[in-house]
């Protein structure tokens, strides 16, 4: 492998020559990288790239040539190039298991070593997890969808060419069956297979001639392309060339739920009847799950799992969480506040719990000087590099296995690709302390009572002014009975879709996932609504700045504090839901609620629905999620 000291950004550089000169590079940091979300829709991601980022940390050099150039370019300066001319990674990294689930707030990979150091992997870690993140994301819920029928990754022209290798190991390690890609083949061990294109066909004088050349190139087994033409005439062509010990045909093009029914019919009828059915032609996790009545054997996907039509960014970022102010002395924690962009401060420690059946239940980080938990937690981190030896190396096979086992872990209706929120969201959680009644502390959340979501409002919801001022009522009699009292707001942005939020323009909302234009930061309708009282409140709550958003947990304070780092703050166990709407916000806000491990009540009377049948569908699901519906 060649050397990837510049892989990275010009300011990674700027700011370790300032270290240098300042005597700062050499303090103890540590660094960390998460994603805040997932993408819109997403229940859960899967992590990819690990593999590929430890083997380039070992390679993160540079030779003379390179520094002589970044003196010439001005990013350096003679004192940073002497302390990168013997420079190698000479501290600890930790993280996730590559192929492992991970959710909002996840820490992901934490990088322990001198803030110089650990500074110059920023690029680098972001650039290799983004990228194979996203695809492998895509792919697993691409392979969930296929029900066990396997799929070939063949996108590599779609894409930066060594991007499409790749493309191709993280769709392997998720649960893709093979690529088209030689170099994938090659370098990482990922099976190849691919025939022929329509050109082979269109080369030769018939479809006969064509086929009966590939047959005898690659023996009856193979698969052939029947859709140059006439689909009818090239299977026909097809078993008469082949027999009917035919290994596949190809559908390339049309109807494909319909065209493979014809086809399975006619392929019966030439005594065909174990030649399988591959598709191709832009398939995603939502086309193939339309297809999942049809007769079709096999799927080859390629532009959509590629390129970003079918993987959404995975948007992790890089921080630096805790630093020490010089050589030998403790790390303090550092945390970054802005309003859209808040972080945890300080080295965390991930765990999780499973239920009696393997199911993953909750996962949660301790902070960094925190006891180890009790029974029933188990780390998620491993061991990756130490003092700059790789020392985790497992097999790519080793980590498409282990993918596959995680992924169990999550239940039916988080690896289904109907949109919702995301399964968990990882936040901290403080050490248990022994509880009697006396001291249970309880939160009051009130979700989106604002001008836009009550009768008049664009979104307006039947009894919303009424629910206002019971809630308003409620507070006047039990503020006091609570540690924090927070209340969210929507706070889109203008002038935009806020990430597809709201319809396009042109287009009608589907009022499923897009909607009317609605609580516009600074606009009457994004106001609470005049009969909430709000004096009461302790926290205030936006969300949504420039994306879809419907718990409260996804919302920030003004200070950049997520909601559940608040509510853990204060020592909160019980939180009291109460808002609009029932069936979409309400509903949201109550389930992260209980995947964030607080006990809670939806107080009856409090709420207000968009519709009955919905609302009725959301009560359900919040009592089986052991949502106490109270009065």
């Amino acid at each position: 492998m060649d050397r990837t000291g510049l892989l990275t950004d010009r300011y990674e550089l700027t700011m370790l020559d300032s270290f240098v000169r300042d005597g700062s590079a050499g303090r103890p940091a540590v660094f960390e990288a998460f994603a805040r979300r997932l993408p819109e829709g997403r229940r859960y991601g899967m992590l990819a790239g690990l593999g590929r980022l430890l083997e380039a940390i070992e390679h993160f050099t540079y030779d003379a040539d390179e520094l002589a150039w970044l003196q010439e370019q001005g990013v350096i300066g003679a004192e940073t190039a002497r302390w990168l001319a013997d420079f190698r990674f000479s501290g600890d990294v930790d993280g996730y298991r590559e192929g492992d689930l991970y959710f909002p707030g996840s820490p992901i990979l934490t990088v322990t070593g001198t803030l110089g150091e650990c500074l110059l992997l920023e690029t680098l870690a972001l650039s290799i997890l983004n990228h194979d993140t996203a695809i492998a994301s895509a792919a697993a819920r691409m392979v969930d969808a296929a029900g066990g029928r396997p799929i070939i990754e063949m996108g590599g022209r779609r894409t930066h060419e060594e991007a499409a290798v790749a493309t191709a190991r993280a769709a392997y390690l998720a649960g893709f069956a093979t690529t088209s890609n030689l170099a994938a083949g090659r370098r990482f061990g990922v099976p190849t297979a691919g025939t022929a294109a329509h050109a082979f066909t269109l080369a030769h004088d018939t479809e006969a001639d064509a086929f009966r050349s590939q047959v005898e190139a690659l023996g009856v087994a193979t698969t052939l392309l029947v859709d140059t033409y006439d689909i009818a005439e090239g299977i026909r062509t097809a078993v008469e060339v082949a027999g009917p010990g035919l290994g596949a045909v190809r559908i390339d093009s049309g109807d494909l739920a319909e065209e493979s029914h014809k086809a399975r019919q006619l392929l019966d009828s030439l005594g065909a009847t174990s030649t399988r059915i591959v598709v191709t032609s832009d398939l995603d996790e939502f086309v193939i799950t339309a297809l999942a009545d049809a007769p079709i054997d096999g799927y080859g996907v390629g532009t959509r799992v590629a390129t970003g039509s079918g993987h959404p960014t995975a948007s992790m970022v890089y921080k630096l969480v805790a630093i020490a102010d010089a050589p030998g002395e403790p790390l303090r924690s550092v945390a970054k506040k802005s309003k859209d962009k808040g972080s945890v401060g300080g080295r965390k420690h991930a765990f999780r719990e499973y239920d009696d059946n393997g199911t993953l239940v909750a996962e949660w980080f301790t902070g960094q000087d925190a006891p180890a938990p009790g029974p029933g937690a188990r780390p998620v981190q491993v061991a990756l590099v130490r003092a700059g030896e790789v020392v985790h190396r497992p097999t790519l096979a080793e980590v498409r296995s282990f993918a596959a086992r995680t992924l169990a872990t999550l239940p039916a209706d988080a690896r289904t690709v109907a949109a919702g929120p995301a399964y968990l969201t990882t936040s901290l959680r403080d050490e248990p302390r022994e509880e009697t009644a006396m001291d249970t502390t309880r939160a009051l959340v009130v979700v989106d009572v604002q001008n836009d979501f009550v009768e008049g409002g664009s979104l307006g919801v039947s009894g919303g002014r009424e629910v206002a001022e019971r809630i308003s009522r409620h507070l006047a009699d039990h503020a006091g009975d609570y540690a924090v009292v927070a209340a969210s707001r929507d706070w889109h942005h203008a002038g935009e879709t806020n990430g597809g939020h709201f319809h396009a323009p042109g287009e009608e909302p589907d009022y499923v996932t897009t909607w009317p234009v609605h609580c516009v930061q600074g606009e009457a309708g994004s106001e609470y609504a005049p009969e909430l009282a709000t004096a009461a409140v302790t926290h205030h709550v936006v969300k949504g700045m420039g994306e879809p958003a419907y718990s409260a947990f996804e919302g920030v304070t003004a200070d950049g504090e997520r909601l559940v780092d608040v509510l853990r703050s204060a020592g909160v166990s019980e939180v009291d839901v109460t808002g609009i709407a029932t069936d979409y916000c309400v509903r949201a806000t109550a389930l992260d609620a209980v995947r964030a491990g607080f006990r809670v009540r939806l107080l009856d009377g409090l709420h207000a629905g968009v519709a009955p049948d919905s609302s009725k569908a959301a009560l359900e699901e919040l009592a089986a999620a052991g949502v106490e519906v109270a009065r």
